[in-house]
């Protein structure tokens, strides 16, 4: 295990796997996986840009709307930011030592999360969203695959530029463009049993059908995503069709494979 703190490390890291693989190519050492070889040459391309990504990701996530989400309808950060705490509301000695931690107030948190719902929803959702009692409904750990990303235009972007934050200051409300996910047959999801015939209708079945899951994230993040990103989180669902996520348990690269035999960790013989 190697640090990825900086990109000239990684870059260094995918040099020296490079320049073996090159050597072993032009000295005919095993011509019978010349293919294989190229194939990992080219992996070592992708791991240059993904794993930089992936670090800056890590950093970025889960983001300002799902973090104001969680702040609100009592995800992780509910209790993470102190400011949000009883206790703590008139405190004075707590104040300066609050606004250090990351999170939002709740304020704050209303006024990312309902400029959102107000830019990015319909006007069914925006009224949802005006009620009180908006709550989790549905707690679920998924596997994600990003395999569409659409950014915000420029209009969009200068129209959350122009909101005012609780302070009265613009320019600190993040434009939200969309990102798309289906499944991952990662840690999480097993193969299901099928008979024959099941399995020919899927295998039949178009692509177009495939069931994509979506999540607004800011464009500072989006930017920093590539379709093939694979995601382990934690997704909250709200009873009116929101879903957010506030925490990653993992972030991976396009060609991460979830070997079979590490489902097997922690496999117990089924009792009889």
């Amino acid at each position: 295990m190697f640090s990825i703190d900086h990109e000239n490390e990684i870059k260094t890291y995918c040099l020296v796997i490079r320049n073996f693989l090159n050597y072993v190519l032009q000295h005919a050492v095993c011509p019978e996986y010349t293919e294989d070889l190229m194939a990992a040459r080219k992996i070592c391309d992708l791991a240059e840009k993904e794993l930089w990504a992936i670090k800056q990701l890590s950093l970025k996530l889960p983001g300002d709307f799902n973090v104001a989400a969680s702040t609100l309808y009592g995800g992780r950060y509910r209790e993470y930011h102190l400011n949000t705490q009883a206790w703590n509301l008139d405190d004075p000695d707590f104040q300066d030592y609050a606004s250090t931690n990351p999170g939002f107030s709740d304020m704050e948190a209303e006024r990312i999360f309902k400029t959102a719902v107000a830019f990015a929803g319909d006007d069914s959702l925006f009224l949802s969203a005006m009620k009180a009692d908006i709550n989790i409904v549905k707690t679920e750990r998924k596997f994600y695959e990003v395999v569409e990303i659409e950014r915000p235009s420029i209009k969009t972007s200068e129209e959350y530029a122009s909101v005012k934050n609780s302070n009265g200051e613009t320019g600190y409300i993040k434009a939200l463009g969309v990102v798309r996910f289906k499944a991952w047959e990662g840690p999480g999801l097993d193969v299901e049993d099928l008979t024959d015939d099941e399995d020919a209708v899927i295998e039949g079945a178009n692509v177009e059908d495939t069931h994509l899951e979506s999540f607004w994230l800011e464009d500072e993040i989006l930017e920093l995503c590539f379709v093939g990103l694979k995601l382990e989180v934690v997704v909250h669902e709200l009873n009116i069709g929101i879903k957010f996520f506030d925490t990653i348990a993992g972030l991976h690269c396009s060609f991460h494979v979830f070997l079979p035999n590490e489902k097997m960790v922690h496999w117990k013989e089924p009792g009889k």
